[in-house]
């Protein structure tokens, strides 16, 4: 991962962390927007008033300069000129390595300094705020806080949640990576009044999880190696099932060896869940692929003597067929003496077919589970892994993850 994804991620994660403290902090009578329509975090208070935060993350900064504050309080500025005497307080939540600053209110040299800046990408900002707007009003209600460093900030949010009244509840690997995740799901939604959540709302969310959130914001956690091992001995009892009819659901976008591995992948899978006579529940693999690459990778099986089954009589897909048992020698039979080891579908092509046989288990590699699959009734688990090593490595197809 390049340096500026790794920073942009950790800037995300900041607002993230720093939106789960704005929510256990809150009223219960308060709403907070993810992605609010003002800042990265509004807060709508009980009492009709405001709070805006804004978040920057600049750790690699050894010493706090006012120029690294100049857009977000510029576009405060903007917003108090159009508000009409709104009740808003304005926060602009900054961290840089420099750990001695003291939070405060803006001051005016700040402010105007930031005004008369020559920087063409804010001059569009500067530009829409009237000249006469009330300065000193708009500095009341703003204010600057220096927030801890991100490892520092989860130790407080870790602190808030084990404080809540769950019973047998696992901070580290359930509540804490569940929090940051539902926040950053709140915020890729549309709709202002799709992103809003209360205290009351994320304390009941998190008393009814039960199983460690594997997405990619939870993998870019300090924690990553105990969320994988968690994980993992939370889907282990069921993979050690022989009766179990699983189905491994790729949105094969987000793993990032997914065209050179899928084969070895489903090989190694075959060889640790699928391969006895007692293995009689054929495992399905759903792709997020065309009908062509569906039969390339159906072709790249058959070479490895792997029989997939694609249900196709033909040009047509027929779904009886599909969902038909494979042809065997005998009751006792091994699995690969049967006519075929695995079942093999496009999500592209066929995206309900799963809800009219429900599996017992689904695993989605990716960071959620699509619109059009009924999960009624079946154990599903998230693993939103970057690549095959860690997908293996939950599984419990390999020791190691690297």
């Amino acid at each position: 991962m390049s340096r500026t994804a790794e920073s942009t991620i950790k800037g995300f994660l900041y607002q993230f962390h720093k939106t789960a403290q704005s929510i256990l902090t809150s009223e219960y009578d308060d709403t907070v927007t993810v992605e609010g329509v003002i800042e990265d975090i509004d807060v709508a208070h009980a009492d009709g008033s405001f709070t805006a935060i804004q978040c920057k993350y600049h750790e690699s900064s050894e010493n706090f300069s006012p120029s690294l504050i100049y857009k977000p309080l510029l576009q405060m500025a903007e917003h108090f000129s159009k508000s009409s005497g709104a009740n808003i307080k304005y926060i602009i939540f900054v961290h840089t390595s420099d750990t001695e600053q003291n939070s405060r209110q803006v001051a005016l040299e700040e402010l105007d300094q930031a005004l008369e800046s020559t920087n063409q990408k804010l001059a569009p900002i500067i530009r829409r705020i009237p000249s006469t707007f009330d300065k000193e009003s708009f500095l009341e209600n703003a204010r600057l806080e220096f927030g801890s460093s991100l490892d520092d900030l989860a130790n407080e949010i870790k602190s808030s949640l084990g404080e809540l009244r769950i019973q047998n509840s696992d901070v580290d690997n359930i509540l804490y990576p569940n929090c940051i995740n539902h926040i950053a799901t709140l915020s890729c939604n549309t709709g202002d009044s799709n992103r809003e959540i209360n205290r009351h709302s994320l304390e009941d969310m998190l008393a009814r999880v039960n199983s460690t959130a594997i997405t990619k914001w939870t993998l870019a956690l300090k924690d990553k190696k105990s969320l994988l091992t968690s994980k993992k001995k939370q889907i282990s009892a069921n993979l050690s099932q022989n009766s179990r009819e699983r189905c491994i659901y790729f949105m094969s976008e987000q793993i990032q060896d997914f065209e050179d591995r899928f084969v070895v992948f489903v090989s190694n899978y075959l060889a640790k869940y699928h391969n006895k006579a007692a293995h009689i529940k054929t495992p399905i693999f759903s792709i997020d692929c065309t009908e062509d690459k569906l039969f390339e990778l159906e072709h790249r099986l058959y070479l490895k003597r792997i029989k997939a089954h694609t249900g196709y009589i033909g040009t047509r897909f027929v779904e009886s067929e599909f969902f038909k048992d494979p042809i065997s020698r005998g009751a006792r039979s091994l699995v690969s003496e049967r006519e075929f080891q695995i079942r093999l579908f496009s999500s592209q092509s066929h995206p309900e077919l799963l809800n009219s046989r429900k599996c017992d288990d689904i695993f989605f590699i990716g960071n959620e589970i699509p619109e059009n699959v009924d999960c009624t009734d079946i154990e599903t688990s998230i693993l939103g892994v970057p690549d095959t090593n860690e997908l293996e490595f939950v599984l419990s197809m390999r020791n190691s993850y690297e």
